[in-house]
C-alpha cells in the first residue's frame, strides 16, 4: 500500500557571476523604486504647500509624515544596500537557498520519512543540475 503526500522541496542556486549580477540588478531596481517613491512624495508635498488651503498645523503634520516616510525608506534602502554587499561577497560555487516549493511524493511502508522530507533541487543559471534526496 502507498500514499501520495505533499512535501517541501528546497530550491538552491549555485552562485555564479550571472546570479550575482541578476540579484544585484533586482536589488538596485528596488532601491531605484524607493528613490522614485520618495521623489514623488516630496513633489506632492511641495504642491500641497503651495496651495493656500493648507493651514500651518496641517503643514507641520505633513512635514512630520514626510519625515517618517523618509526614515522608513532610508532604512529599507540601507537594508537593500547591505544585501547587495552580501550578494557581492558570496563565493562562486556556493549554494544559496532561493525558496521552497511543494511536490508530491509516494510513501510506502518502510520508507524513510526524513529522507523524503529533505529533497533539494540545485540550479545553476536557471538549469537544474542536481536533485538530492528521495524522489
Amino acid at each position: 500500500m502507498s500514499l501520495q503526500i505533499l512535501r517541501p522541496v528546497t530550491i538552491k542556486a549555485r552562485v555564479t557571476e550571472s546570479l550575482k549580477a541578476r540579484l544585484t540588478a533586482e536589488l538596485n531596481a528596488a532601491i531605484k523604486q524607493l528613490d522614485d517613491e520618495m521623489a514623488e512624495l516630496e513633489s506632492q508635498v511641495k504642491r500641497a504647500q503651495l496651495t493656500a488651503t493648507i493651514s500651518p498645523q496641517q503643514q507641520l503634520q505633513l512635514h512630520q509624515l514626510v519625515e517618517q516616510e523618509r526614515a522608513v525608506r532610508a532604512e529599507k534602502k540601507a537594508q537593500l544596500q547591505e544585501e547587495i554587499r552580501r550578494v557581492q561577497a558570496l563565493p562562486l560555487g556556493a549554494e544559496v537557498v532561493q525558496g521552497t516549493i511543494q511536490a508530491t511524493a509516494t510513501v510506502k511502508v518502510g520508507d524513510s520519512l526524513d529522507a523524503l522530507m529533505t529533497a533539494e533541487i540545485v540550479v545553476e543559471d536557471g538549469k537544474v543540475i542536481e536533485i538530492r534526496g528521495e524522489v
